[in-house]
């Protein structure tokens, strides 16, 4: 309660250090709404919506669905991952924020499957097989 007490006096005081008309020009409230679900498409923006953050589709249960990509807040993509009705499934890539390749793989229903690839910060590589799943 003290701090309730004390944040509502800091703001008082906050208020009432303004000067002349300064203090009578309207409020100005920024765009904050980061995230859009619309037309069966989700995007999330960086903070001032200027740059998508995080774009993929959506099935009609809201689930990831299709390509989703990420991408770094100057615009370069760094990340696309397959989906299918919210499982990972299908082919992703993923690469460190200077755009060099980190992994790449397949998911098959949200395992991991087939050869990986991982690259460290100097390119050097490492592989992986995990095999496939029965059915594939």
């Amino acid at each position: 309660m003290k701090k309730f007490f004390f944040a509502l006096i800091v703001a008082i005081v906050a208020f009432s250090c303004g000067e002349g008309p300064e203090t009578d020009k309207p409020a100005v409230i920024e765009d904050t709404q980061l995230i859009i679900d619309e037309n069966g498409m989700h995007t999330e923006f960086y903070p001032g919506k200027k740059q998508i953050k995080i774009q993929g589709a959506t099935d009609d249960k809201g689930e990831r669905n299709g390509r989703w990509v990420f991408f770094s807040p100057e615009g370069k993509q760094l990340n696309f991952t397959m989906y299918e009705h919210g499982k990972k499934h299908g082919h992703t890539y993923n690469a460190y924020a200077n755009g060099a390749p980190y992994y790449y793989g397949e998911y098959w229903s949200d395992t991991m499957i087939g050869v990986w690839k991982t690259y460290d910060s100097k390119g050097n590589v490492t592989v992986k097989d995990y095999g496939l799943p029965e059915g594939y």
